[in-house]
């Protein structure tokens, strides 16, 4: 077959891709999707059909356009050399970027960035001489700069130490303990195959971790790296990237049984960090060597994605989330990820990128939960969750910058799941040890299906020059199916690493973000009630008048005052308790039944030794409502019809369609007649 003949059918092919993807809609995103089973199966088949040009696509918008005089990314010099366009030109910057003796041209320097290591190690991995996509097109000179470069950012990086530590231990914050440890791992993997690097000896540093990757630059230039931690653990051996690999291979053996057996993530459901955290994981699956972490990486995703596929409406993650930059965010980073799983469109950005050239691909029992929100109706969905500190004192030297989370930790997730809405919050044990993160701009309320995500959510605010801002201090809260009580908590015990500063986070001005994309927002008798497509939700501050006679107090209505935009409350007790209770139009026809029923609900605030401090009792509607107990004058544990709160419950996962036994190391993911097992040990 002649050159020419090649070419016409190439550009068929194109082509016919081309109409595919202008075709193709990402069902995700389809308010109206119907789902069936042979639905299903044609999106599939489109996506796997598509997948070719929506990478292309991806790529071509990200590649260097000649003449462009904007700060180049480094993620479009990988879209050139993927595409393999001006292969002189990307070689040329890219052996300058990597010699350059000038931090603020390289940028290479900052052991902080999220995504360098990747970007490095992929480039060499898909375009150097041994590269799985184009070898070669990363030129000998270039590569050999890398090389050089990434030695030079994981020499210090990569302490064997911490490989022995325990799986719980992070450095920093877990996104970046992630990245540090999984870079490890495939750098090590790379150094032990190059002739160059395999002999060479690591740093016997043994001080601890965070050195050379994690520190503020509060003091200038030259000391980002700060003073090394204070451990003494050299144990006088010399270790090459080959003794380095294997003790990672170990580590991630360990990582992966442990996330099964007690949780995940500490930055749990992050719309930020989980751009960082999935994709650094998602490596291993692809670039390890060891086909037995290889199975049980692409296994732990299996879980991931599970996880979020029954916790999501249209993409967008429900429940409770921690580390969240801005509450009103609906598109996040798992959202971003699973558009192109699904068939939409990609992105060959930072982290990103990774995925288009990924091998990992959803399971279908994951494309069936994501989308068949009718057919799983409602529904509780337990998970127990990480991140609750060890308490160790005095903490043991060489973990300055380290948190020490290996602990059986008393935080419950709690999300009401509907085709509808979901409503969500995290349970934490009043006597709960907190890490530096595991209370970091926590989110709780609900999500409404419908375009961007409508959303209730109570949080701290703030007024300043300009305007009201807002950053979810942490709450107390309990859950039982609809009904949800909630309160800015009043205190909390936190430990932090020795050099990381304790922040004061309560006492804050407290209020409760509605925005202004509802169908209808009616306020009657101190309560808010919304419509929100056929969901329903009341909303009520809580305050109490102690000045009446009697062992109860006298509900306050006049409990809050809208901000200037009217987005959001302001309530005039900041220790406020609030309720939230959520219906569907399959409960109650119409918002005024719906309102009818919550004003005859039983709702009661008990008096306590000093006034102004009260319990609350809320009975929600339906016969089979149960009595929630929420005491706002102290931390007492929460009861759910007379029985306390267990914030160590038998399963770790506990739901129709997800379950596993803590400890077990074992999940069973399923829908309809189908099922899979992930057994991790």
């Amino acid at each position: 077959m002649d050159k020419r003949t090649l070419l016409l059918i190439a550009i068929c092919l194109i082509s016919r891709l081309a109409c595919l993807a202008d075709k193709f809609e990402n069902p995700l995103d389809d308010q109206n999707f119907v789902y069936s089973e042979e639905n299903v199966q044609e999106y599939i088949q489109k996506a796997h059909d598509t997948k070719p040009i929506r990478i292309q696509q991806a790529f071509e918008r990200a590649a260097l356009k000649i003449g462009d005089n904007r700060r180049i990314p480094y993620s479009s010099y990988f879209a050139s050399l993927w595409l393999g366009r001006e292969l002189d030109q990307v070689n040329d910057a890219l052996f300058a970027i990597f010699t350059s003796e000038d931090s603020q041209i390289n940028g290479l320097s900052d052991y902080w960035n999220l995504s360098l290591n990747q970007w490095l190690y992929h480039l060499y991995y898909a375009f150097g001489a041994k590269g799985t996509i184009s070898p070669g097109r990363l030129y000998p000179k270039t590569e050999k700069a890398l090389l050089e470069m990434l030695w030079q950012r994981m020499e210090y990086k990569d302490d064997i130490l911490l490989a022995r530590w325990s799986t719980w231990w992070m450095e920093g914050s877990e996104n970046h303990d992630i990245v540090a440890k999984v870079s490890s791992l495939v750098t090590s993997q790379i150094f032990m195959n190059e002739a160059e690097f395999k002999d060479r000896i690591y740093p016997d540093l043994g001080n601890g971790g965070g050195y050379k990757f994690w520190f503020h630059r509060m003091y200038g230039g030259g000391t980002d790296d700060g003073p090394k931690p204070r451990g003494n653990y050299k144990d006088g051996e010399k270790y090459t990237a080959a003794d380095h690999y294997k003790e990672w291979v170990s580590y991630f053996n360990k990582y992966f049984l442990e996330r099964a057996k007690k949780g995940f993530f500490l930055e749990v459901a992050s719309p930020h960090y989980m751009a960082v955290s999935v994709p650094y994981l998602t490596d291993i699956f692809d670039l390890c060597g060891d086909s037995v972490l290889v199975q049980k990486a692409g296994k732990f995703l299996d879980a991931v994605w599970a996880d979020w596929a029954l916790d999501q409406l249209n993409g967008v993650r429900g429940g409770a989330k921690t580390r969240v930059k801005d509450g009103n965010k609906w598109d996040g980073a798992m959202y971003n990820q699973s558009r192109f799983y699904f068939g939409g469109e990609g992105s060959a950005s930072d982290h990103y990128f990774t995925q288009l050239i990924s091998k990992y691909q959803l399971n279908p029992i994951i494309w069936k939960i994501a989308l068949d929100r009718q057919g799983l109706g409602e529904f509780a969905y337990l998970s127990r969750k990480p991140g609750e500190e060890e308490n160790k004192w005095p903490r043991p030297l060489g973990t300055e910058r380290t948190m020490l989370c290996d602990t059986e930790a008393r935080f419950v997730r709690y999300s009401w799941i509907t085709p509808d809405y979901i409503l969500g919050c995290q349970m934490d044990h009043p006597a709960a040890v907190h890490s530096h993160l595991s209370v970091q701009a926590r989110w709780l309320g609900i999500i409404f299906k419908g375009e961007n995500s409508p959303r209730v959510y109570p949080t701290d605010v703030s007024v300043n020059t300009r305007g009201w801002t807002n950053e979810h201090a942490l709450c107390r809260a309990v859950q039982t199916e609809r009904v949800m009580l909630v309160q800015q908590t009043r205190r909390f015990f936190q430990v932090n690493p020795d050099w990381y500063p304790s922040k004061t986070m309560i006492g804050n001005d407290y209020g409760i973000y509605f925005g202004q994309n509802h169908d209808r927002l009616v306020e009657k008798d101190g309560w808010i009630f919304v419509e929100n497509g056929d969901a329903f939700l009341a909303v009520r501050v809580v305050i109490g008048d102690d000045s009446v006679p009697g062992v109860h107090s006298e509900l306050v209505e006049n409990s809050y005052v809208w901000s200037p935009n009217r987005n959001m409350i302001y309530l005039k007790d900041k220790y406020a308790g609030m309720i939230f209770e959520a219906s569907r139009r399959v409960l109650h026809q119409t918002l005024e039944a719906f309102m009818e029923d919550v004003l005859n609900n039983p709702l009661v605030l008990d008096k306590t030794v000093v006034a102004g401090f009260n319990i609350l009792h809320y009975l929600g509607c339906g016969k089979d409502a149960s009595e929630l107990y929420f005491n706002l004058a102290n931390n007492e544990i929460s009861m759910i019809d007379g029985e306390r709160i267990d914030y160590s419950p038998e399963m770790l996962f506990d739901s129709p369609f997800i379950k596993s036994k803590y400890g077990s190391g074992i999940i069973k993911i399923n829908k309809d007649d189908q099922e899979i097992i992930l057994d991790f040990n």
